[in-house]
């Protein structure tokens, strides 16, 4: 470790603990004791029943964006209630200025009017799930995790409607109590509400969550008291079957109609620990990926969007760091080669145990094919909590069958174990992992080594972090972005391990008054060495950004590269760059309009050295919407890379078009076109679906694949590499 990234260390540790202002007891300052309901609630958004009329008050909401205050204003009253089946949620929003929604899409929150709640039932002050809708009522879900913010892929069967007047608009949500993982025993959940005001681009909450923080943080959750706490529920399970059938027309063969049938299951096995079933999935109802184009040397990691993996997601995919991942579910059900591989079963078993510990058990077989063998695949998790503070540890197995038998040495297995420290005021955090693998063949320099620390205040931001990383370290069953490095001239890739040590400084002002809301400087440095510490990169970049009232943006950067190429690399097809040392200097801007607008526009350029070459890049779009139920968007990026002789020139280009229209809240329409020519691909997918019962749909889906090499405008006879139209049935028993 580098002599600056010890100072920075010990510096930021003792800034973290004289730094410090008077101290808030969430839990004992912010508490809404809830009651039962004393009559039947109609969820209808109205708040006319006489429990909402003798329930308590929670109101003085706190300002948390653009800048902290107290006293939010327009006021948010919000009232809490249960019977034996459903925990009830009201608030009534006062705010006479037009609404702002920006489409009927379900799990799109953050850019309408809203209001959401934050729970914590086992106060573990890391983990939280959520609940909001938008002001006319559409639904939004997500889990929190201390270490990975919010997720908006976590979806579950709840209800919701909402009402608007000139003066205000409210709401009422129904949250079935067998949705939520909580402790019987317990008197107290965490608890915290969110409200989005898109015509002052405000965020408020109901408790004084500090600046520096992201509003849904669960260390800042006040106390919900319960008169008597809920009990265990029975029946806690869903069935959830599907069928679906197609036709696919594959390029130079017959069309083929296929037929299908599987089933995925919940159970609750405690009223914290959930257990998550699929027989023979189909993923079929899933959005496409929006490709992009990639100007490093390395692979790109793409969001998981299936939705076996996604509850509790983080038990597993929370261990390494940004671009080393021990887990990566999006591996599982393909081959090597990438392609999709059919799933015959999958089984999770995932929550926590009681408040401090927190498991996860999951296995999944895939098929084998006629050019690949079956995977089982499985991993065991855990994590004990002490405070806000843990230690975790995962497992992982890879193991090939030939139909039943297992195929030897074919294997991959992974152990990994971390310890994560964190300031109770959430300030300071300290972290350390240890993770290696086992495979047939690599018997030495199979580990990863990391470690890091980041501070955060009201003005200050500051991450560092250590990576050893040893080049037989596989991560069968996840994403590791840099080991593999491509060699052109003798067409192979080559594994070499590497040490990197990130460091990022950020200070931020939020003005008062004004039409700039944020003022933003960071300075973020990568330098990456050889497994014996000699150079081999270092990425630094200076940047500056502004953030206005009206939600515009507008930012610019200087990038300083200094590479070691130890691999020719060909961006051009051309001859490859040779084995050299560059020095680089690039220079960027973007401008992002105001979104609430219904034309919004952003636009970015990128031009300075490229290796020994120039890049100079484009990006430009637009998105047109028609409140609440249409968005149409395209987007263009132009990058022309130019070379010396004979290393070659090359312009690379993508265009993705989107359409989505919502006809109501239940149906509808998405339609993605994308041309990404570094990729080789030209395709459209259109996805109707129809919601027509609660979590229940039917999804109608097209897809027409190109390969652009066999691509012409002035050949008529254009052939599709692959079409299909599918048509699946789900529903949530």
């Amino acid at each position: 470790m580098s002599k600056h990234l010890i100072y920075l260390l010990l510096f930021s540790c003792q800034y973290a603990y004289t730094q410090d202002s008077k101290p808030v007891d969430f839990k004992k300052d912010f508490q809404y004791h809830i009651k039962e309901a004393i009559d039947e609630i109609t969820i209808d958004g109205q708040l006319n029943e006489a429990t909402w009329t003798s329930a308590e008050i929670g109101s003085d909401f706190w300002q948390k964006v653009p800048y902290f205050a107290k006293a939010a204003d327009p006021n948010t009253e919000i009232r809490l209630a249960y019977d034996d089946k459903y925990l009830y949620v009201a608030a009534k929003c006062y705010q006479s200025e037009p609404l702002t929604i920006t489409t009927l899409k379900r799990d799109v929150y953050w850019d309408n009017d809203g209001i959401a709640i934050v729970l914590d039932p086992l106060n573990t002050r890391n983990n939280a799930v959520l609940f909001g809708t938008s002001a006319i009522g559409v639904q939004w879900d997500a889990t929190s995790t201390a270490t990975a913010s919010v997720s908006s892929d976590w979806s579950n069967k709840w209800y919701v409607e909402t009402h608007v007047t000139d003066e205000f608009w409210s709401t009422e949500f129904a949250i079935p109590f067998k949705i939520l993982r909580y402790d019987p025993t317990l008197e107290e959940w965490g608890m915290n509400f969110v409200r989005n005001l898109q015509y002052c681009n405000e965020f408020h909450n109901w408790t004084a969550v500090p600046e520096g923080f992201w509003p849904p943080n669960a260390a800042f959750a006040g106390a919900l008291i319960w008169d008597t706490p809920p009990t265990k529920k029975k029946g806690n399970f869903n069935l959830i079957p599907y069928v679906s059938g197609g036709i696919n027309k594959s390029k130079n063969e017959t069309t083929q109609f296929d037929y299908d049938a599987g089933l995925d299951a919940k159970l609750a096995l405690t009223s914290t620990l959930n257990m998550d079933l699929t027989v023979n999935p189909d993923f079929s109802q899933i959005e496409a990926d929006e490709l992009v184009t990639n100007l490093t040397r390395f692979d790109i990691q793409l969001p998981e969007k299936r939705t076996f993996f996604l509850e509790n997601a983080d038990v597993f995919s929370e261990f390494g760091i940004s671009g080393i991942r021990p887990f990566f579910s999006r591996r599982i059900g393909l081959n090597e080669n990438l392609e999709a591989v059919p799933i015959l079963y999958g089984v999770r078993a995932t929550g926590n145990i009681n408040k401090n510990n927190r498991v996860g058990i999951m296995n999944i077989h895939s098929r084998s094919s006629a050019d690949s063998y079956g995977q089982n695949q499985s991993a065991v998790a855990f994590k004990r909590q002490f405070g806000r503070s843990f230690v975790q540890g995962l497992f992982l197995n890879r193991q090939a069958y030939d139909n039943t038998e297992t195929v030897e040495n074919d294997y991959g297995r992974n152990i990994s174990a971390e310890g994560f420290y964190q300031s109770d005021n959430g300030r300071l955090t300290v972290f350390g992992g240890a993770h290696g693998s086992m495979k047939d063949g690599f018997k030495d320099k199979n580990r990863v080594y990391n470690a890091g620390l980041k501070f955060t205040n009201a003005n200050w931001t500051f991450n560092t972090d250590l990576v050893m990383f040893q080049e037989n370290y596989f991560a069968d069953l996840g994403f590791t972005a840099r080991v593999n490095n491509y060699d052109a001239e003798r067409d192979t890739s080559i594994r070499a391990g590497f040490n990197s040590e990130s460091v990022y400084l950020e200070y931020k002002k939020r003005p008062r008054t004004g039409r700039v809301r944020r003022h933003q400087i960071d300075l973020k440095n990568e330098a990456v060495m050889n497994t014996d510490w000699s150079f081999n990169e270092s990425n630094t970049r200076l940047r500056y950004s502004m953030a206005f009232t009206n939600t515009a943006e507008l930012e610019t950067a200087l990038f300083y590269d200094d590479v070691s190429l130890f691999y020719p690399f060909s961006f051009t097809g051309d001859a490859p760059l040779p084995k050299d040392r560059y020095k680089t200097l690039t220079g960027s801007i973007s401008f992002k309009s105001d979104e609430r607008k219904a034309l919004s526009m952003d636009a970015s350029a990128k031009m300075g050295g490229f290796y020994n070459g120039r890049l100079t890049s484009f990006d430009v779009g637009a998105n047109y919407r028609i409140q609440p139920w249409g968005n149409f968007s395209v987007g263009y990026q132009w990058n022309d890379l130019k070379f010396p002789d004979p290393y070659g020139a090359s312009k690379i280009t993508a265009l993705v078009s989107k359409i989505e229209i919502g006809f109501n809240k239940n149906l509808l329409w998405t339609t993605l076109f994308q041309y990404v020519d570094q990729s080789e691909y030209m395709g459209i997918n259109s996805r109707l679906q129809w919601r027509f019962s609660p979590m229940s749909d039917i999804f109608l889906v097209y897809v027409d694949n190109y390969d652009v090499t066999q691509f012409s405008f002035r050949d008529e006879s254009i052939s599709s590499n692959n079409r299909a139209v599918i048509l699946k049935v789900n529903y949530w028993y």
